[in-house]
């Protein structure tokens, strides 16, 4: 072989153990530069009333957003958030939030005048002016989460038409005859007090002050005294509650230094009376209940001695702004209470509150709420009330019309519906020996809010209703009436007079004709 030949093959030799090394020097430049695997995660995605299980190697959940086409409207709120690193196993919400105007309508009730006219023949009525419904709307401004309503704030309120009140002309009604009645009848006409004793034909005025409000107005149980609340001008206050001695020929009314009472009453047996108060707020109805309970009793000199406060006040639930209503047990010391979705006892020993029955809150959609009317059995053993039932043709049942009468036993072992579909004003009462149980039936039962009533009676057990219309075409108009303390009459009030009705046929007779009379009270 010659110099160049072995020269050539040495280079050849050579460069290829040179290109070896080069390829074995990148091979470990790229195994050392090559990028570490990532494991995907596995994240859900409930976003628009879906879920969506996605498998990604992405980072961030804005990344997931924006990969899925998920636009973000500037309410809508991400759990987590969207700088939140992804994991394996998590769940990314997306909820849709909304805020939306709405502006709901209610109707207001007309009001009633009637007007005596001596020129139309006794006995008939003419319509001077029909009455027309006004309109109230309400703008609400409502938060949605994912279509689903969590919050509704009232923005403005305002009444677009005016109720126009229905006018009847009616004819020069007879003298009122004598009639003899049982016990002492008070009644308030024109905000001041009167009573009636023996016969309508020596009944007299108790106060000459103009401003009683209507809410209390309450004889004790000898009827010695009546027990009344008179508005005051004072911002600071909305009433204040008053006494007046019936018995002296010329009373003068008494404060008892209590303020912004939404309900009193006497104890049956002795000289206590227990109430219930209010703060004053600007918003309407311009007070708001405290659901609080006092109890004192009332000295020789007029004065309210030994004030215990039997509970303090406290919020009572979504409708308790509107306060409790109470009414002592015949027979111990135990007081029904009723609140818009509960009736229930409180013993005054313990301070203890035991509900009997709960039931869905009627919502009026205004500044006020509805309360359930109750009553005790002579015994003390049960209680009647009126009940806000749901109805099967609405969804929601705080806006079902539907208001039913119930007893209730004391101790909760028995409820039981009497009648259905009485209207919330029922207003039930037992007859004083307990035998029947009387209530108003509205003539419109699902507008009860603004519909006159018939009086019914039906037996304790439930059985044998029977009901009476009022004299006329117009039926009572207010859910006052009150037994006779020997239950042989009922009084009630029509077009701002008395009359008495008889429970065992219906028939009816004038009391007192003084045409402004709203509230009665008998013992």
């Amino acid at each position: 072989m010659n110099l160049s030949a072995f020269l050539q093959s040495k280079y050849s030799r050579l460069s290829g153990a040179v290109a070896l090394a080069l390829l074995a020097v990148g091979a470990l430049l790229v195994a050392c530069t090559a990028p570490i695997p990532v494991e995907p995660n596995r994240v859900t995605l409930a976003v628009d009333g879906e879920q969506r299980l996605i498998v990604t190697e992405l980072a961030t959940v804005r990344d997931l957003l924006t990969a899925e086409g998920v636009t973000l409207g500037d309410l809508d709120r991400v759990s987590p958030p969207e700088t939140a690193a992804l994991r394996d196993g998590m769940v990314v919400t997306v909820v849709r939030v909304v805020r939306v105007t709405e502006t709901v309508s209610e109707t207001l009730p007309f009001g009633r005048q009637v007007l005596r006219d001596a020129a139309i023949p006794e006995g008939e009525t003419r319509l001077l002016q029909s009455g027309q419904t006004g309109i109230l709307e309400r703008a609400y401004r409502i938060a949605l989460e994912d279509g689903v309503e969590v919050e509704r704030t009232l923005m403005q309120e305002a009444v677009t038409l005016k109720p126009q009140d229905e006018i009847r002309l009616v004819g020069t009604r007879p003298n009122v005859e004598t009639v003899i009645i049982t016990g002492t009848l008070a009644y308030m006409n024109h905000q001041d007090a009167w009573i009636v004793r023996g016969s309508n034909r020596t009944r007299r005025r108790l106060t000459a002050l103009g401003d009683l409000d209507g809410r209390v107005f309450a004889l004790s149980p000898d009827a010695t005294k009546l027990l009344f609340t008179r508005g005051v001008t004072d911002a600071d206050h909305i009433n204040a509650l008053w006494l007046v001695r019936i018995g002296e020929a010329d009373p003068d009314p008494i404060p008892l230094d209590v303020n912004d009472v939404l309900w009193a009453g006497w104890h049956p047996k002795d000289a206590r009376i227990a109430w219930t108060t209010a703060e004053v707020i600007e918003a309407a109805p311009g007070w708001r209940g405290q659901n609080d309970l006092w109890t004192a009793i009332l000295s020789m000199q007029n004065v309210l001695i030994s004030r215990r406060e039997v509970l303090k006040p406290e919020a009572g639930g979504g409708y308790g702004w509107w306060g409790t209503r109470y009414v002592w047990s015949p027979t111990s010391d135990v007081l029904a209470y009723s609140q818009p979705d509960t009736v229930g006892v409180i013993a005054l020993r313990d301070a203890k509150r035991t509900p009997l029955l709960t039931f869905p809150a009627y919502r009026t959609y205004s500044s006020w709420a509805w309360n359930p009317a109750i009553a005790w059995s002579p015994n003390g053993n049960f209680i009647a009330a009126v009940i806000h039932a749901p109805s099967p043709n609405i969804a929601d049942p705080e806006e079902s019309p539907v208001f039913n009468v119930w007893q209730l036993a004391a101790t909760g072992a028995y409820s039981a519906a009497m009648a259905s579909e009485a209207g919330m004003w029922a207003t039930p009462s037992f007859a004083p020996d307990g035998s029947g149980l009387l209530f108003g039936r509205a003539l419109v039962p699902y507008r009860s809010d603004t519909s006159p009533h018939r009086l019914c009676l039906i037996d304790r057990d439930g059985s044998d209703q029977r009901c009476f219309d009022a004299p006329g075409e117009t039926g009572i108009e207010l859910p006052s009436w009150r037994w006779s303390p020997d239950g042989d009459v009922i009084a009630f009030i029509l077009l701002g007079d008395i009359y008495l009705m008889s429970p065992t046929d219906g028939s009816t007779i004038p009391l007192v004709d003084d045409g402004g009379i709203t509230l009665i009270d008998w013992q």
